[in-house]
């Protein structure tokens, strides 16, 4: 079984839970990450699902 569909499906879940203001809960910098969220976050919010869906449509071997 090829489990390479793992990664791409943590990386999304992450990218998901740093658009939504989930994670980090504390950040160092609060006024850097709130910056960075505004300038990244809705491509991230688009981003995060797509790397979720790419990792399961590798996992059930359709796209390899």
């Amino acid at each position: 079984m090829n489990l390479q569909g793992l990664i791409p499906i943590f990386g999304g879940i992450i990218m998901i839970l740093v658009a939504n203001e989930k994670f980090p809960k504390n950040p160092k910098d609060s006024e850097k990450m709130e910056a960075w969220r505004k300038k990244f976050g809705p491509a991230i919010k688009i981003l995060g699902p797509l790397a979720v869906l790419f990792g399961v449509l590798e996992l059930i071997e359709i796209l390899g």
